[in-house]
C-alpha cells in the first residue's frame, strides 16, 4: 500500500514539473489560437500541450530563465565596480546612479496606477532633481 502512494506521489511530481517547464509553450498556443494571425498559422486550441507547445516551451523556458537571473547577476556586478573606482568622486556618482534608477522605475510604476497625482508628480519631480543633480556630479560637484 506505501508503495503505490509513493508511486502516485512520484506521477503528481512529476506531472507538475510537466506543467510548469510546459507552460510557456502553451501560453502562447492558446493566445495565439483565439488571434487573427493564429488562425492564420492554423492554431488551435487543441494544440495546447501538443508538439510546437513543447517545442516552443523548450525553447523558451532556458531564456526565461536567462532572463530572470541575468539583470541580477549585472546589478552584483555593477555594485563590485561601483566598489572598485579609485577616485571617491566617481564611486558617489556610480552609487547616486541606483538612487536615480530607483526613482525612475519607481515613476514609472506610479504612473501606471490610480493614486493621488500629488504622489505621481511629486515622485516624477524627485526622479528630475535626482537626475540634475546626478548629472551635475560629474560636470560641476565633487571635483
Amino acid at each position: 500500500m506505501n508503495n503505490s502512494e509513493n508511486i502516485t506521489s512520484n506521477d503528481t511530481s512529476l506531472q507538475t514539473i510537466i506543467e510548469w517547464v510546459s507552460f510557456p509553450g502553451d501560453y502562447i498556443i492558446s493566445t495565439l489560437a483565439g488571434m487573427d494571425i493564429g488562425a492564420y498559422f492554423g492554431f488551435v486550441e487543441a494544440d495546447v500541450d501538443g508538439l510546437i507547445s513543447i517545442a516552443l516551451s523548450v525553447i523558451l523556458t532556458p531564456v526565461i530563465i536567462f532572463l530572470l537571473i541575468y539583470p541580477f547577476k549585472n546589478l552584483v556586478d555593477v555594485v563590485l565596480h561601483c566598489a572598485r573606482h579609485e577616485l571617491r568622486k566617481d564611486r558617489i556618482k556610480c552609487k547616486t546612479g541606483f538612487v536615480v534608477l530607483a526613482l525612475f522605475l519607481s515613476a514609472l510604476v506610479v504612473k501606471q496606477y490610480s493614486i493621488e497625482p500629488w504622489i505621481q508628480d511629486g515622485i516624477f519631480v524627485l526622479f528630475i532633481a535626482a537626475w540634475l543633480l546626478w548629472f551635475a556630479q560629474g560636470r560641476w560637484l565633487n571635483k
